[in-house]
C-alpha cells in the first residue's frame, strides 16, 4: 500500500518547524528549494516513525475453517498483528478470524514463523487477543496519550501482509475522533484486510489504535463496515482504552458491551431529551429503580440532554462497569435521584 505524502502546505509548515530551526532556513531560500526540503522532511519523519513501530507489527496467516461467513468470503490471506505485550500476546481484528481457524500461524519481524492461539475477545471492540509460542521478550510500542490526540494530525496506517523486510505504509490524517458512538478514531489513511489489526501510528511513532472494520452505523458483527475498505473511512481502537483491560483478556477472560437494560422513546436522537421507554424486567436499570418515563439526566457526572449523548456515554462501557446515574422522574430539581448500576 503506498504512502500518499502530499500535504496541504500549512501541515508541512507545521511539521518543519517541529524538526528545528531548519524551517528557519528554508524561509532564507528560494520557494522551490523550501518547499523540496519540507517533501524530504515529510518523508524522513515518516520513515523514522515507521522505523520505530515496525518490530512491534507482525504478520499472521490462518489455515483451515470456514471459507464464507455469510455473504462475505472470509480472509484468506496473511494479515496483520500488533505486539501488546512482551510475553508473546498480539492484538488484532476480529475480522482475521471470523472463519474460525484450525491453526494460527504468527512471522516475527525477525523472520520467525510460529504456532499461535486465540486468548480471548473483546466483543465490543472487534478485537482479537493471540498468544505467540516464544520463549524470547517482544518488543511493545508505545501508546500514544489521549489528550494530545487532534483532529488534523499525521496518522500512519501499518500493515505486514507482505513477504518484505519492511511493513506497508499507508498516510493521511485523524479525522476524526469519539466516531462509533465514542469507541473509535476516525482516519483518512488507506485501511483494508491487508491492515486490519494492525497500527495507527502518529508522526512520532506512537500507537494510536489497532485497525478494524467498524461500522458508522454501529452494526454489530467481526464483518461490520468490510465494506467501507480503502473508501478514506477509516476506523481503529484506540490502545489508550484496550492497554487497561488487557491483563483481564491475557486471563482468557472475553469483553462485553454493557448493557443497562432500557430503551429510549422514540424522536430525533439529537434533539430528544433521554427520556426511556420501557425497562426490561430484572435488568441492572430495573433494580436499581428506573422505571418507564424516568429521564436519564447525567452519567459519570457528565449532563445528558439528549439521547444521542447517552449513547456516546453508555456505547464505550463493558459488562461489569459500575455507573453512577442521575435520572428525573417528574419535573424540578428535587425529583432528581442518584444511583448505582452495574452493567451486564
Amino acid at each position: 500500500m503506498p504512502a500518499q505524502l502530499t500535504m496541504p502546505m500549512p501541515i508541512r509548515l507545521a511539521l518543519a518547524l517541529t524538526l528545528g530551526a531548519a524551517g528557519g532556513l528554508a524561509a532564507a531560500r528560494s520557494p522551490a528549494s523550501a518547499q523540496d526540503d519540507l517533501h524530504e522532511w515529510e518523508e524522513q519523519a515518516i520513515r523514522s516513525a515507521v522505523e520505530k513501530v515496525a518490530p512491534c507489527v507482525v504478520r499472521i496467516e490462518t489455515v483451515g475453517g470456514l471459507e464464507r461467513v455469510g455473504r462475505v468470503l472470509a480472509n484468506l490471506g496473511p494479515t496483520t498483528g500488533l505486539i501488546v505485550h512482551p510475553d508473546g500476546f498480539v492484538l488484532s481484528s476480529a475480522f482475521n478470524f471470523i472463519q474460525q481457524p484450525a491453526s494460527i500461524l504468527v512471522t516475527l519481524p525477525d523472520g520467525q514463523r510460529l504456532p499461535a492461539r486465540i486468548v480471548a475477545r473483546d466483543h465490543s471492540r472487534m478485537l482479537v487477543l493471540v498468544h505467540v509460542a516464544t520463549e524470547q521478550k517482544l518488543p511493545v510500542p508505545e501508546a500514544a496519550l489521549r489528550d494530545e490526540v487532534e483532529v488534523g494530525q499525521w496518522a500512519i496506517a501499518l500493515g505486514r501482509t507482505y513477504d518484505q523486510p519492511q511493513p506497508s505504509v499507508s498516510v493521511g490524517i485523524v479525522s476524526a475522533t469519539s466516531r462509533i458512538w465514542g469507541i473509535a478514531l476516525q482516519t483518512d489513511a488507506k485501511v483494508s484486510p491487508a491492515n486490519y489489526g494492525g497500527p495507527l501510528i502518529d508522526i512520532r511513532g506512537r500507537v494510536l489504535g489497532v485497525l478494524v472494520p467498524l461500522s458508522p452505523q454501529r452494526q454489530a458483527g467481526e464483518v461490520a463496515g468490510a465494506e467501507w475498505y480503502d473508501s478514506g473511512i477509516g476506523f481503529a481502537i484506540p490502545l489508550w482504552d484496550v492497554l487497561p483491560r488487557l491483563p483481564v483478556l491475557m486471563e482468557g477472560k472475553d469483553l462485553h458491551p454493557g448493557l443497562l437494560g432500557i430503551s429510549l422513546k422514540r424522536g430525533d436522537i439529537y434533539t430528544t431529551p433521554a427520556a426511556l421507554a420501557a425497562v426490561q424486567p430484572g435488568s441492572p436499570a430495573y433494580r436499581a429503580g428506573l422505571r418507564a418515563g424516568d429521564t436519564i439526566v447525567e452519567v459519570e457526572g457528565q449532563p445528558i440532554v439528549r439521547q444521542a449523548q447517552l449513547r456516546h456515554a453508555l456505547a464505550p462501557r463493558y459488562a461489569g462497569e459500575r455507573l453512577r446515574l442521575v435520572y428525573q422522574r417528574g419535573s424540578g430539581e428535587v425529583s432528581r435521584s442518584q444511583i448505582t448500576v452495574e452493567l451486564v
